[in-house]
């Protein structure tokens, strides 16, 4: 089973100041102004703009590209 996480509580970390929907749109903003992230993210072949979890690989590539919450 993979383990997953939702996309508002990731976004909550890189942004604990805002509400759920203004984090995750932030958190979108930031990887969409990222290139390489997005293509990275692409790459695995697993779509992460509609969906409200993220695989623990996405995660993991988010993090690497935009560092530690």
């Amino acid at each position: 089973r993979t383990v997953r996480m939702k996309r508002r509580e990731l976004a909550s970390m890189y942004f604990p100041g805002k509400s759920p929907r203004e984090a995750v749109r932030s958190l979108l903003g930031w990887i969409h102004n990222c290139p390489d992230l997005v293509a990275a993210l692409e790459a695995l072949g697993l779509p992460y703009k509609n969906r409200r979890e993220l695989t623990v690989r996405q995660v993991r590539i988010i993090m690497e590209y935009l560092g530690d919450p």
